[in-house]
């Protein structure tokens, strides 16, 4: 029986070799878990995974022969189970803490960090002193580097939020807060702000006192943040290696960068 400290990585190898030492088929290859932070739709439902991030992990799969097993949690959670040895992260961004915790790839992609405001705001954002004084809808758990966390609740406040789309954007619209924070692979504002209203029209969520607002997006993203796969720093990190290594040979063949791309 294998020692039940091995991590997943491991144990998967000690068995083809036991198997293969006993002269026995090589055994299905084992799904390898990969851990997604979670969100959910207005009814509270999990949400499906963004289209391009299928194709994404799609392309690792093929590069790396192996096959995923998805798992989603909140992202507090993901970070705490990655930490603990459980599988593979994706989607994560760089903080000084979690470095002190995670291995990182190399950066996949990056997201683009809009501010969200209703349609009546006269501010626009050129810097991150624009925020001093101001509300802003943050994720739970979400973090934009240390610059921007060395100011939540000093240059600005922090109204934390569940991942629905539908209570951010209810919350903003009701003036509960000033500004929300969205990621999005949209590289265009307007693009992003015909996108939420769209979303506002068809779930048709504001109420009366709501109906006469819109969402605007502000013109000036508020970062690029990169994206990366994640394991725990105390376990094996050779599937780590391996991934950088289809992130190069994607890089250049431009099948990533295509996969990558959206078309608006």
């Amino acid at each position: 029986m294998l020692p039940l400290h091995c991590s997943f990585f491991v144990r998967y190898a000690c068995a083809l070799l036991l198997a293969l030492g006993a002269g026995a088929a090589a055994p299905a290859l084992a799904a390898t878990p990969l851990l997604l932070a979670e969100t959910r739709d207005e009814n509270g439902a999990l949400a499906p995974i963004r289209p391009e991030n299928r194709k994404i992990i799609a392309y690792f799969e093929r590069a790396l022969h192996l096959q995923f097993e998805i798992r989603r949690y909140p992202l507090p959670r993901v970070i705490e189970n990655v930490k603990a040895g459980e599988g593979l992260g994706f989607g994560m961004s760089k903080t000084s803490e979690r470095l002190k915790v995670l291995a990182y790839s190399e950066a996949v992609m990056s997201d683009y960090i809009w501010l969200v405001v209703r349609d009546d705001a006269n501010w626009d954002y050129t810097s991150l002193n624009d925020l001093k004084g101001k509300s802003v809808g943050i994720v739970r758990g979400i973090r934009f580097g240390d610059e921007i966390d060395s100011q939540r609740n000093r240059l600005f406040k922090v109204e934390e939020d569940q991942p629905q789309t539908s209570s951010r954007l209810k919350k903003l619209l009701s003036g509960r807060m000033d500004v929300l924070l969205f990621n999005s692979r949209l590289q265009n504002a307007k693009d992003l702000e015909n996108e939420l209203n769209g979303y506002l029209q068809d779930k048709n969520i504001r109420s009366d006192a709501q109906a006469k607002y819109h969402i605007r997006v502000l013109s000036k993203p508020f970062l690029a943040d990169e994206i990366h796969f994640v394991t725990s720093l105390q376990g094996d990190t050779s599937l780590l290696e391996q991934i950088n290594a289809a992130i190069i040979k994607g890089r250049k063949s431009g099948e990533l960068p295509a996969l990558i791309k959206l078309e608006h």
